[in-house]
């Protein structure tokens, strides 16, 4: 009986957390649902780490290395890049590298959260990663697609990855004991257009890296190459 309440407690504080965040004004879409012709587009490129208590936190802005694969790979679907001033839309990418088994996750989403202060209009339906065990397992659902855009949640058949799937178990260990440190990546890009009408769309897509070699505190260097993969294909995959 006191499972049965509890249960009921968590589903109410579900629904009603789920309630309190989603904006009625903001419809989020896969990426892969923009379908405006090619035209210029300003660039926002931030990579993060994790700090010791397993948050997000930003290490560095503009990689000139990571944004010129962004830059070539549009380029070459006819999308220009502006320095400043109006453009057909803004491109957010944001780029985490760390030990993921320690990352601190959304209780209800199990998203890995963007700090809030290191995004300008920061959307908790929309900053965040996924663990490596839904980005890289999750398949595409046309029920479950339209149930999300009905919460204002991006699509789960958008959710990815080139990586494979996690072994290691929530508390990181595995059947065969402790599993060994190890990097990896997230990639997350917002894609924000220009003159919106009363409600907003974002369209959001994500994807993960595999096993990085590993380096202590797994510096963005340590998956640079799995992230360039991994953001490259989600860009020439959904755009």
């Amino acid at each position: 009986m006191q499972r049965k309440v509890l249960l009921a407690v968590l589903a109410a504080l579900a629904l009603t957390c789920g309630c309190a965040k989603n904006d009625p004004n903001l419809a989020v879409r896969s990426l892969g649902e923009y379908a405006r012709p090619a035209g210029d587009y300003t660039l926002s490129l931030k990579t993060y780490g994790l700090d010791a208590d397993g948050h997000a936190q930003l290490v560095g802005e503009g990689d000139a290395s990571l944004a010129g694969f962004v830059t070539r790979t549009l380029a070459a679907k006819g999308y220009t890049l502006k320095s400043g001033g109006p453009a057909g839309f803004g491109l957010e990418v944001h780029l985490v590298c760390g030990d993921m088994r320690t990352a601190s996750l959304n209780f209800l989403d199990e998203g890995l959260p963007l700090p809030a202060q290191a995004v300008p209009g920061y959307l908790e339906q929309v900053h965040f990663w996924l663990p490596d065990n839904l980005a890289g397992s999750i398949q595409p659902l046309q029920a479950q697609d339209a149930r999300d855009r009905r919460e204002g949640r991006p699509s789960r058949g958008d959710f990815h990855s080139n990586a494979r799937q996690a072994e290691a178990a929530p508390s990181g260990t595995s059947a065969g004991g402790q599993q060994p440190d190890r990097c990896q990546g997230r990639v997350l890009v917002v894609l924000n257009p220009a003159g919106q009408g009363p409600v907003r769309q974002v369209f959001a897509g994500r994807a993960a890296t595999q096993d990085c070699a590993y380096a202590k505190g797994c510096p963005v260097d340590a998956c640079r190459t799995a992230l360039e993969q991994a953001l490259v294909d989600l860009l020439e995959r959904r755009m």
